[in-house]
């Protein structure tokens, strides 16, 4: 047991990493929330109240995020809801002894899909895999699928916003390329719930779709220079076209891609260009490899679909960078290396929403 608790002690600690947010002045103009499903309230669930600064920018909805939490030598992971309106944090799920690493949420706001680590004895294997969960925790977890061996491993997940489709990121720790750190990650999408698997893209993952269901944006490793690629294809991965980013100085590193809500540009974290990785001993031993720029002080920035110079929409140099367009289409919530903040499309009224060390993976915004 003795090397279980280290494990997860050295999980914790790669991922508690802070750095600064900011507040700008400018207030966020009030939308009237669309007329689709909202997510269970947080009265069904227990709750801690937030003082709620940022009553000024007029927020709605609430935020689906992970967190994590250690007492003693126990880590237990969270998954936790934010009512922007009262204030109330509601801890849904905690799961002791696990680690959960990606979680999406179904369109209709009742079902949410994780790559989740589930408790395990100290001499076995990770077990990284897709559960499904429904997110008013009327039912226990259970596996999306059974993998076909236990050498399959299943990270980022992602649902199409139209519902019909779940996209995923799949690797086998026993298939290597020769001289490259990264195992070979394809990206897969099936029908949910029991469709049959397709891989639509070869040596990519962080898959996102855009608003209307009809383009993916994903990244690729150039296998020659090791840097991260932006590309973008139609849902079912045909015609991939890479993003050709210009400038001075090439981006060794890409994570995280989002489309605008008009699917014309692409929001992506990165630390500055030119600025190359090297994973650190807990890296290595953790076989944390997809989230290259996770654990680099990074910012936002954007991009044409058609490519062009990268903007550079923050300032915050942090780590852990994860977004999610709001329901209003005007706003983004991120997680950062010291908790979740919410900023303007272009990035302008940053401002920060919590503060937690203990956030990471990834965060929804729903109705």
């Amino acid at each position: 047991m003795m090397k279980s608790h280290f494990f997860y002690r050295a999980l914790i600690c790669a991922f508690l990493v802070c750095s600064c947010t900011v507040e700008m002045n400018q207030t966020i103009e009030t939308a009237t929330p669309a007329m689709i499903p909202t997510a269970p309230s947080t009265s069904n669930f227990p709750v801690t109240p937030v003082p709620v600064t940022w009553a000024h920018l007029g927020l709605t909805g609430k935020l689906v995020y992970l967190s994590s939490t250690t007492e003693g030598d126990t880590l237990t992971s969270h998954v936790r809801m934010l009512d922007l309106t009262s204030g109330d944090m509601a801890t849904i799920f905690s799961f002791p002894l696990a680690w959960i690493y990606y979680a999406t949420i179904s369109p209709d706001t009742k079902t949410l899909v994780m790559s989740f680590d589930p408790p395990r004895q100290s001499s076995s294997s990770s077990r990284r895999s897709l559960y499904v969960i429904p997110l008013d925790a009327s039912a226990e977890v259970q596996p999306l699928f059974t993998p076909p061996t236990s050498d399959d491993h299943y990270t980022q997940v992602e649902w199409s916003p139209d519902g019909e489709y779940l996209y995923y990121v799949h690797y086998n720790s026993q298939i290597r390329i020769e001289g490259q750190l990264d195992p070979v990650y394809d990206i897969l999408r099936m029908k949910y719930p029991d469709g049959q698997p397709e891989k639509i893209a070869d040596h990519a993952f962080w898959p996102r779709l855009s608003s209307d269901s009809s383009k993916l944006a994903y990244i690729v490793v150039d296998p020659d220079t090791a840097r991260n690629e932006l590309f973008v294809a139609n849902a079912d991965g045909s015609n991939p076209e890479r993003v050709e980013l210009s400038g001075s100085q090439p981006f060794e590193i890409i994570d995280a891609p989002i489309f605008t809500p008009d699917g014309q540009s692409i929001l992506f974290s990165a630390p500055q260009p030119g600025q190359s990785y090297q994973p650190n001993f807990l890296e290595r031993l953790m076989g944390i490899q997809v989230a290259r720029a996770h654990s680099i002080p990074s910012d936002w920035w954007s991009v044409s679909v058609t490519g062009g110079t990268p903007t550079q929409l923050t300032n915050i140099q942090t780590v852990n960078l994860f977004a999610s367009i709001a329901p209003d289409q005007k706003h983004i919530a991120s997680l950062s290396g010291e908790g979740i903040f919410v900023m303007d499309l272009d990035g302008s009224t940053l401002t920060q929403l919590l503060s937690d060390s203990g956030v990471h993976g990834t965060i929804s915004w729903i109705p």
